[in-house]
């Protein structure tokens, strides 16, 4: 990935459509640790201007925490700049300025694609989700594989040159209630394979409205053809989708070349796969830090308490509200990011999304994020 440059970032407004919060999940009863200092928060980053090409993506930020900065502001000034075609793959969307800047998109002529979840547009879709669909955008949707599971994506590609991923739905909820993250990024290969993955998903899915028309059967999804994240000697993707894609089997292989620390935060975690990696990496020496959201239920919880695995919880900002990260960092020096969370549903039945990067100027930030959030988490034992 292209490296980012530090700036001054210039203050976001915040245009949230807040949905009604999700009823409260299972809480665990929680051990509350003592008051600790907060680490600084680092200097922002901006994704470096366009060398070449027609989108011009200077000022936008390499990457947004929900606890610093709201997210509608630049998501909608990145489709505000886009001219020829605008890819969008959404589990959700409860942003109205969002659903304003697509349809400025498609008025000036810009080529509008907006994946949804099948589960979010029947039997009734919402009102940003219709107001899209009413305003002519095309609009399509789809389960994950074989017409069960998620389409549980939260991407889009802007003119082909620029991806917008992360753990967010376009929602209030998770920029004001849930801790969240998005990064913008410009590394070609990547916006490419992503690209690719649209393509998959959206030959599968089917129009608004027409919930039985035909649509191509359910198929392996694209897998990057040079893997070379070279993290401590082991080759790793830059990306990986799912269902049945590899996605698990590359977090293994990270996680087994992994010499010093593992971060993880992640809304829920229930793959065994992983779970045995992580105890392997404990079992050498590599201390693993492990943050989960509280309202979620863990079946490892007594496998961290032997294992040596510092394992803590983590609540929403506000109440109802949700941990909902879904990355980790290795050794400082490795970022797994996107939707995919840690189960054997995100593996075999969701359509997900994952990026592997070395680019210190997400690593870096990522693990202070983690950082800052794991401090004041709470022990389960």
């Amino acid at each position: 990935m292209k490296k980012l440059i530090h700036l001054l970032l210039p203050a976001l407004l915040c245009v949230p459509a807040f949905g009604a919060p999700p009823a409260p999940l299972e809480s665990l009863t929680l051990k509350t640790l003592p008051p600790v200092e907060v680490p600084a928060a680092g200097a922002p980053s901006y994704i470096p201007a366009p060398e070449r090409g027609d989108y011009d993506w200077t000022g936008l930020p390499a990457y947004i925490f929900t606890d610093e900065e709201p997210l509608a502001a630049p998501i909608m000034d990145a489709i505000d700049r886009t001219a020829g075609t605008l890819d969008v793959a959404l589990y959700n969307l409860q942003i109205d300025g969002a659903v304003q800047a697509l349809v400025r998109a498609r008025a000036r002529g810009v080529k509008v694609r907006v994946l949804f979840d099948k589960a979010h547009l029947y039997p009734q879709a919402n009102k940003q989700i219709q107001a899209v669909i009413d305003a002519g955008i095309e609009t399509r949707a789809m389960n994950g594989r074989g017409g069960t599971g998620a389409m549980h994506c939260k991407y889009a590609i802007f003119d082909g040159r620029l991806l917008q991923t992360g753990s967010a739905n376009w929602s209030g909820f998770a920029e004001t209630f849930s801790y969240e993250n998005i990064m913008f990024v410009a590394d070609p290969d990547i916006v490419a394979g992503y690209g690719a993955a649209f393509e998959w998903m959206w030959a599968q899915a089917r129009p608004a409205g027409q919930p039985e028309a035909a649509a191509a059967k359910p198929s392996a999804p694209p897998v990057d053809p040079t893997p070379d994240v070279n993290f401590n000697g082991t080759l790793l993707p830059d990306y990986a989708f799912s269902p049945r894609g590899g996605t698990e089997q590359a977090i293994v292989r990270a996680i087994d070349a992994a010499r010093s620390e593992a971060a993880v935060a992640m809304f829920t975690f229930t793959s065994r796969g992983i779970m045995d990696a992580l105890e392997r990496a404990a079992a050498r020496g590599v201390r693993v830090k492990m943050m989960l959201f509280s309202g979620q239920k863990f079946p490892f919880l007594q496998e961290t308490k032997a294992g040596a695995i510092d394992l803590r919880f983590k609540d929403g900002r506000k109440e109802k509200g949700q941990m909902h990260n879904k990355f980790a960092v290795l050794d400082g020096r490795l970022l797994i990011n996107g939707s995919y969370n840690w189960t054997a549903t995100a593996e075999t039945a969701n359509t997900e999304n994952t990026i592997f990067t070395t680019e210190p100027a997400y690593v870096t930030p990522y693990k202070a994020e983690f950082d800052k959030l794991f401090l004041n988490a709470a022990a389960p034992y």
